[in-house]
């Protein structure tokens, strides 16, 4: 039998449904079954389908499209989900077939990455590597005071606080703007995290404000510094523990007191469903931490290295990946007490390598022969890990095993840096 990739279109929803929930063995009613139909029937256009000669769906996979930052730049990335194949076709390699496809697809689409969770053994054979998780975490249990007695969660953190500004519901009416405008500036230019729009989008029925919402804007002397969105998860939670995700949080960094506020307000508003757990994907910032230490607000950076079943990356295509951020790349060596070094860096990741080259104080992907002044074999994870600074490229294996001269570290050190990157999109 043969079978072909295409984009997935209205008339493959149900057959889609049918694969997916049967794939994955949802029971009608529950969360996740809930969740496959609105993905197959709200958003088909996101999936790319495997047909049989018939043109009848026998495996699907959800792409979401995720431009991420790198510094003033981006690069397009395929959040790959839902891959399912139907349950009387699977252990015929179809599975396997649809993926090498899939891969092809996201190159020749102009995708530069591609992330996805799911069995490493599987997905390694198709160039994916295990990468980390990121995650700002606050557990509301009983809290330490010393003595080995501990207060319980729904006294410890009962009391908002009392802050310069106030807290109040969120009004969409007359937030939206001042909300889009902190969002963008305190992401805006944060490798690792999404692309922020300036432009704001006022919707045709801004939803009134709603005192039982998990969402808040923190202002002084009518000025906006802080907002705050968070939801309950309940495809995470489990009878003994309520889980709340953040979903958006942005506030003015001159006015930590905003960050303080809006997180106390949001755990005195679920202390009492405890035990709770509050996760979110806030950048490991040391500003941010410092703010939460003020406010009393306990809280946990875990950096997840999963192995077996574990959260993945793939370059689907280095050079454009390097072509897209050498603007930025430039921009960092202007900065730096390198800027007039000349000469090349040939770059090699498992499937491909590429030459940058540095002339005049630009940065570009070149194709003709030169001979670098340093060559990099890195894997596909130690390259997106100083692509979005999530640690700097001499802190790699590679690096660190060559003899850099003091002249080539710095110039690694400012193209490549460890950043205070934005976690959530790769993640």
């Amino acid at each position: 039998m043969r079978y072909r990739l295409r984009p997935a279109t209205a008339a493959d929803a149900h057959e889609m449904f049918q694969t997916q929930t049967g794939a994955f063995g949802d029971v009608e009613g529950t969360l996740r079954w809930e969740s496959a139909r609105s993905y197959c029937f709200e958003h088909t256009e996101q999936h790319i389908v495997f047909v049989d000669e018939s043109n009848h769906v026998a495996g699907l996979v959800h792409i979401h499209d995720h431009p991420i930052q790198v510094g003033l730049c981006a690069v397009r990335k395929a959040d790959v989900g839902h891959v399912a194949i139907r349950p009387e076709l699977q252990g015929q390699g179809i599975g396997t077939r649809m993926m090498q496809e899939t891969v092809a697809w996201l190159r020749g689409e102009g995708y530069h990455l591609s992330r996805l969770g799911g069995r490493a053994s599987f997905y390694s054979r198709f160039g994916y590597e295990p990468f980390p998780r990121r995650f700002v975490q606050i557990k509301l249990g009983p809290v330490p005071i010393g003595g080995g007695s501990a207060l319980p969660a729904s006294e410890a953190f009962a009391d908002a606080g009392e802050w310069p500004g106030q807290v109040r519901p969120y009004d969409e009416s007359r937030d939206l703007e001042d909300r889009t405008r902190l969002r963008w500036e305190y992401d805006h230019g944060r490798s690792g995290a999404l692309v922020v729009e300036r432009a704001c989008h006022p919707g045709r029925h801004p939803a009134p404000p709603d005192a039982k919402a998990l969402r808040w804007i923190y202002e002084r002397e009518g000025e906006v510094l802080g907002y705050l969105h968070a939801v309950e998860a309940p495809l995470e939670s489990t009878e003994s523990e309520t889980v709340f995700t953040i979903a958006e949080f942005a506030y003015a960094p001159a006015f930590p007191d905003a960050a303080g506020a809006l997180m106390r307000m949001l755990l005195s508003r679920i202390c009492d469903r405890g035990p709770a757990r509050v996760t979110s994907r806030l950048p490991f910032d040391e500003a941010l931490s410092e703010a939460l230490v003020a406010a009393e607000v306990p809280h946990e950076r875990l950096e997840m290295h999963q192995a077996m079943a574990s959260n993945m990356i793939l370059v689907a295509n280095l050079e454009a990946t390097l072509q897209a951020i050498a603007p930025e790349l430039s921009r960092r060596l202007a900065g730096s007490l390198v800027a007039d070094w000349e000469g090349a860096i040939e770059l090699s990741l498992p499937a491909e390598r590429c030459m940058l080259a540095v002339t005049g104080g630009e940065v570009c992907v070149t194709e003709e022969p030169v001979q670098p002044d340093l060559r990099l074999e890195l894997t596909q994870a130690q390259f997106v890990k100083s692509l979005f600074g999530i640690a700097a490229l001499t802190e790699m294996p590679p690096a660190r095993a060559s003899s850099l001269s003091p002249t080539l570290r710095g110039l690694l050190d400012a193209l490549f840096p460890r950043l205070q990157a934005g976690s959530g999109p790769w993640g």
